[in-house]
């Protein structure tokens, strides 16, 4: 039996949290049923999260470190300087996004519900991120259309509102990165 390090015990404690909210709701969300579903004690759960807070703020922590993640990528990918780098980016960002991506945004989603402070963070991340748009070269109002746009499918997609077909969702992609090029 090979011993676990403490931060894939952490992980998989963030990964069993995820997966009850995602499939059983906020409200069946206790430690109990996360050690049990993590496969750990409860005392050692405890060590890693001393309370229901601090595995709320680590559900948080990983969609967060996601999302910069996936951002920093397609950042990345984009020549610096180049007008519509970051709109670029955070289209692909936000339609290109993997299934642990979708499902953690899902979680916090419902999470905020019950625990809407873990929104502060979120709104410093989003005003920032709304800059760096809005200062890249494009028109304020195209930068401002493309971010709400994503953001608009993003939120129905993490509520579970499929209000386009993935056809459709194609087209919106395609659109809106062209939009970054037609300067």
């Amino acid at each position: 039996m090979t011993r676990k390090t403490p931060l894939e015990t952490r992980a998989r404690i963030i990964l069993a949290a995820i997966e009850i909210v995602v499939n059983k709701g906020a409200a069946c969300l206790t430690l109990d049923a996360v050690a049990a579903a993590a496969g750990v004690s409860k005392g050692g759960l405890l060590h890693h999260f001393p309370t229901k807070e601090a595995l709320l703020h680590g559900i948080d922590d990983r969609a967060l470190q996601l999302w910069e993640e996936r951002l920093a990528c397609e950042l990345a990918r984009e020549a610096e300087g180049k007008p519509g780098r970051w709109s670029r980016a955070y289209i692909r960002a936000s339609f290109d996004h993997l299934p642990e991506e979708a499902q953690v945004l899902q979680a916090l989603a419902r999470i905020i519900g019950v625990y809407p402070a873990l929104l502060d963070r979120w709104r410093a991340t989003y005003q920032q991120t709304c800059s760096y748009m809005i200062q890249d070269g494009l028109p304020e109002g195209r930068a401002v259309t493309i971010q709400v746009a994503c953001d608009g499918l993003w939120l129905s997609e993490i509520l579970g509102l499929p209000i386009i077909s993935v056809e459709q969702r194609a087209a919106m992609r395609a659109d809106l990165l062209r939009l970054c090029h037609d300067i």
